[in-house]
C-alpha cells in the first residue's frame, strides 16, 4: 500500500511517498493528485521517494503516465531519495536519468526547478 502526503513548498508541490508503488489504487491516486494539481495551474512537483520500498512495472507505468500528463502542460517532476531497490527498476525502465531528474534533497530539487 502506498501512502501519499502532499505539501507545498516555495510554490512547488512535494509528494512524500511511503510504501510500495505497485500500480494499484493507491498508486493511481498519485497520478490523479498530479493531474488535479495541473488543473489548478501547479506545474512543478517533487516526488520524495525515501519511503518507497519497492516499485514494479505497473508502478513504473503510473510514473510514465504521470510524466506524460505533466510534460504536456510544460511542467516538471523531480525525484529525491530513491532507494537502491527502486533505482534498479527506474533505471531498467529508462526513467532515471533520462525522464526524471534526481536530486539529493527536496530543497535542491526545488531550487533547480525554480531556475
Amino acid at each position: 500500500m502506498l501512502k501519499i502526503e502532499k505539501r507545498e513548498q516555495n510554490d512547488v508541490l512535494v509528494f512524500k511517498l511511503d510504501g510500495q508503488l505497485d500500480g494499484g489504487p493507491a498508486s493511481q491516486k498519485l497520478q490523479e493528485m498530479l493531474k488535479e494539481a495541473l488543473s489548478e495551474g501547479k506545474k512543478f512537483s517533487v516526488l520524495d521517494m525515501k519511503g518507497v520500498s519497492w516499485i514494479n512495472s505497473l508502478g513504473a507505468g503510473v510514473l510514465i503516465a504521470t510524466y506524460a500528463s505533466v510534460k504536456r502542460e510544460d511542467g516538471l517532476i523531480a525525484m529525491v531519495g530513491i532507494s537502491d531497490r527502486a533505482r534498479v527498476v527506474l533505471k531498467t525502465c529508462g526513467l532515471i536519468p533520462a525522464v526524471f531528474e534526481e536530486y539529493d534533497s527536496v530543497e535542491e530539487a526545488i531550487e533547480e526547478i525554480k531556475n
